[in-house]
């Protein structure tokens, strides 16, 4: 079916548009080209697509200098995405769980789309726990049910990936006006899977997060196992934060709240307080001091309300635009070993030169390395 041995990727996210193409030789992907187009305005409003034309516009000129190829996939942006695990349905086969699903989404399972368009992966199967030695003293809550979980059976654990149709739509039209031609619209954190698979295949085996982090938001994708368990967008506008005699940047209210008694703590955030001695943050400080924040409360809500008490995170993955400035200082508080970045040069073309974009086309880049698959 396919002729073509390039394939792009197109990462549309904030104010920004990433591009990657990439060619197949012998049978492999290899990076050509990444570019990144800025905008006036931000790209998604009200879960729309805004400044269509001139988008289009901007990819069509890509696609004439071969920046782009013509058959592209799409990401579709985190902060309109869902991914929910869901462990109340039957342990069945995956054709009868897809059943089961369209049934359930919008009964009992909802969604915060009007017009969903869903997919969802089977990773494993939850065997109901065993009712207890009957010479132990159990409630009658207790032994009705461990008997109702026995009479129910297994269940299936299902991660549940959601989004606008209306916006998949949108992405979609926007690159057929340009001369393009979608071929796959998917989550950023599975592009970024796709890209470490190639790059470090040793890597997300164990329980590890990537950290995307932009201008003004930070990405936390959470891998169990090479399978994803938290995805999340945080908005941090370094615009809003002031600083008083006690230097406690005041913080934007679109960060994720959770109970503060559980909020697991670095010790080196002691020791930066410590160390401050009454003078004022700087404005890298306090931005680093609310990543850290961030990657704190994704970890303590992973542990806690996702029920993974026992897992410690193997590593910390950062790419992102602001991955040359983030990341040293981020290994000095929290662990040299601990804090990684993407090593790419074993995809990149003999003639590539744009290393410094690298990080900020990595989701662009896991998107173009998907090729003919659909």
């Amino acid at each position: 079916m396919f002729r073509s041995k390039n394939f792009s990727g197109l990462d549309m996210n904030g104010k920004q548009v990433f591009c990657a193409a990439v060619k197949i030789e012998r049978g492999l992907p290899v990076l050509q080209e990444i570019c990144h187009i800025t905008l006036k305005d931000e790209i998604v409003s009200g879960g729309r697509i805004s400044q269509t034309e001139t988008i289009s516009s901007e990819l069509a000129n890509a696609l004439r200098k071969g920046v782009l190829s013509k058959n592209i996939h799409i990401a579709i942006p985190t902060q309109n995405i869902l991914v929910r695990k869901i462990v109340s349905l039957p342990d069945v086969e995956k054709e009868e769980l897809g059943k089961l699903l369209e049934f359930q989404i919008g009964e009992s399972i909802h969604l915060p789309f009007e017009e969903p368009v869903y997919d969802f992966v089977k990773i494993g199967s939850i065997m109901p726990n065993a009712i207890r030695n009957l010479n132990e003293e159990l409630s009658l809550d207790e032994l009705a049910k461990g008997i109702e979980e026995n009479l129910e059976g297994p269940k299936s654990e299902v991660i549940l990936f959601a989004a606008s149709k209306t916006l998949a739509a949108d992405l979609a039209e926007v690159c057929i006006s340009a001369g393009l031609k979608p071929l796959s619209a998917e989550v950023r954190a599975l592009a970024l899977q796709r890209l470490l698979l190639y790059v470090h295949p040793m890597w997300l085996k164990e329980t590890e997060m990537i950290l995307d982090v932009a201008e003004d938001s930070i990405e936390i994708h959470i891998f169990k196992e090479n399978k994803i368990i938290f995805s999340r967008m945080m908005s941090i506008n370094q615009n809003v934060y002031s600083f008083n005699q006690e230097n406690t940047p005041s913080l934007s209210s679109e960060t994720l709240i959770l109970d503060e008694d559980k909020t697991l703590s670095f010790e080196s955030n002691k020791e930066i307080a410590a160390s401050t001695d009454g003078s004022k943050y700087s404005f890298e400080e306090s931005f680093l001091d609310e990543i850290i924040r961030e990657i704190e409360r994704a970890q303590n809500f992973f542990r806690y309300s996702l029920n993974e008490r026992d897992s410690d995170l193997k590593r910390i993955i950062v790419t992102g635009k602001k991955t040359n400035q983030v990341l040293k200082p981020l290994k000095e508080r929290l662990g040299s070993e601990l804090v990684v970045r993407i090593d790419y040069s074993s995809i990149l073309a003999d003639s590539f030169k744009s290393e410094s974009l690298l990080d900020a086309c990595s989701v662009a880049i896991g998107l173009a390395l998907r090729a003919k698959d659909h």
